[in-house]
């Protein structure tokens, strides 16, 4: 969860630069821009099932809920690459919807893989003593977070009303959860990649409660989850010589126009062939975001 402003922030910037994206992508994203950021969120809205959970996956304690463990490390390409099939075939939401939907899962999947290394490293240099791998990544995670929303803001946001509009993911009032063409999007794509789904009564539970969750961050409450982290060092955590989270986000993005460019000609003509699925998979290999530590290493 504490990286889920950086992946909505991500999907904001695709959206301001969508001059080198296929012009579906262009016209999605500038109708349909909540649906992108459904689609960036969905691996981290699991921890928004109940407050104890969202309040876990601020502090960084516990394990990463089943549905966010599997659409992270099982076969998150083939989810997408589904998801893109479906809406291609007319099914199920609104084209538009669906192509923002399809930008905005890429964009946190691209964006994720691009800032995985630096991360690898700081685990290794900066885990405070007897702080658990899990928490070490929150802590450094939320940090992230605020310092790029900072340098693109000039303030981090958090504890502000201005927090609440980057986490919403959905036209009209969250709290009825999201409708029923959008969850079977998600539910087909899931059998198809994952072998289970979540339920809606399930998925709309977490859009509900990330919907709490941003009234309570977007709050002076909110500023007290900021404050150990904006004293910290930029130099240590953000940017320095060796480390630059900001161009890992932008490298990231050159990566989702990358697998957008392929998907949107297989889209237009509804062309999900071997062939073409192999293209996708060579540019974004399947796996988790750790894939990146490989691919960079061959």
């Amino acid at each position: 969860m504490p990286s889920l402003l950086t992946h909505l922030t991500a999907v904001e910037r695709l959206a301001a630069h969508v001059n080198t994206l296929p012009v579906e992508f262009v016209r999605a994203l500038g109708e349909d821009l909540e649906y992108a950021r459904f689609g960036a969120a969905l691996p981290e809205l699991p921890w928004f099932g109940g407050w104890a959970m969202g309040l876990d996956a601020w502090l960084g304690r516990g394990d990463a809920p089943h549905f966010a463990q599997m659409m992270t490390s099982k076969a998150p390409v083939a989810f997408g690459l589904k998801a893109a099939e479906l809406v291609s075939n007319g099914a199920l939401v609104g084209i538009e919807a669906g192509l923002a939907f399809v930008a905005g899962y890429f964009t946190q999947l691209c964006v994720s893989r691009a800032v995985e290394p630096a991360m690898q490293a700081l685990l290794a240099s900066n885990a405070h003593k007897g702080e658990s791998p899990r928490r070490a990544r929150s802590r450094i995670e939320w940090s992230q977070s605020l310092f790029l929303m900072q340098e693109l803001h000039g303030s981090p946001l958090v504890g502000t009303p201005a927090v609440r509009s980057k986490l919403q993911i959905r036209k009209g009032y969250a709290l009825k959860g999201i409708g029923g063409g959008l969850y079977e999007l998600m539910r087909v794509s899931c059998i198809e990649a994952l072998g289970e789904a979540p339920s809606q009564w399930e998925v709309d539970g977490w859009v509900r409660g990330l919907s709490l969750f941003s009234l309570a961050l977007g709050s002076p409450l909110g500023r007290l989850g900021a404050i150990p982290s904006i004293h910290l060092s930029a130099q240590g955590l953000y940017r320095g010589p060796e480390l630059d989270v900001f161009a890992a986000v932008d490298q990231g993005l050159d990566h989702t126009r990358q697998v957008l460019a392929l998907l949107g000609p297989m889209m237009l003509r509804n062309r999900f062939t071997k062939g073409a699925r192999h293209k996708v998979f060579e540019v974004c290999p399947e796996g988790p975001p750790e894939i990146a530590l490989k691919h960079r290493a061959a």
